[in-house]
């Protein structure tokens, strides 16, 4: 048997009733209310940058899809014009009639086409179509559009 004594929980000195109310000094581990703040003030400001940025993204975003939907329509009207005898071209002429993102004709539509039909010679038309797009918040038409313009020509048979 050994003299040295072992420290167990059973064999060392037993605290006073006094010693539990004393002050233990205490760690610096945790966190204060201040560092808390701070902490929810910065991660707050990120928050609204982000939130800031994906709006911006989105409003851009829309904006890029409406003037591809506008060249789109402008495109189909160029077609749907060139389907149809050289005689008939200058029927298609039209100014500032509202259509949906499909170009058929909607008072409700977000777009609105106008077609001019010019005479280039006797054989050759010229053929300008111009789409606007409607703001979004304020339901007015910018002056921002898009335009196509080509030449519809008749093709002359030639003789034998």
């Amino acid at each position: 048997f050994s003299s040295r004594r072992r420290h167990t929980r059973w064999n060392c000195s037993s605290r006073g009733l006094g010693d539990v109310y004393k002050r233990q000094p205490r760690s610096r581990s945790g966190m204060s209310m201040v560092e808390v703040l701070v902490a929810v003030a910065i991660f707050g400001g990120f928050i609204a940058g982000a939130c800031k940025l994906i709006f911006s993204h989105r409003r851009v975003s829309d904006m890029a899809r409406a003037h591809y939907t506008a060249a789109n329509i402008a495109k189909n009207r160029i077609e749907q014009i060139r389907t149809f005898e050289f005689d008939q071209v200058p029927t298609f002429e039209e100014n500032q009639v509202v259509v949906d993102e499909s170009g058929f004709a909607d008072n409700i539509g977000n777009y609105r086409r106008s077609t001019t039909v010019g005479t280039v010679s006797s054989n050759l038309h010229s053929v300008v179509v111009s789409v606007e797009i409607r703001n979004r918040e304020t339901l007015q038409f910018t002056p921002a559009h898009e335009t196509i313009n080509t030449l519809i020509a008749d093709y002359l048979e030639m003789g034998p």
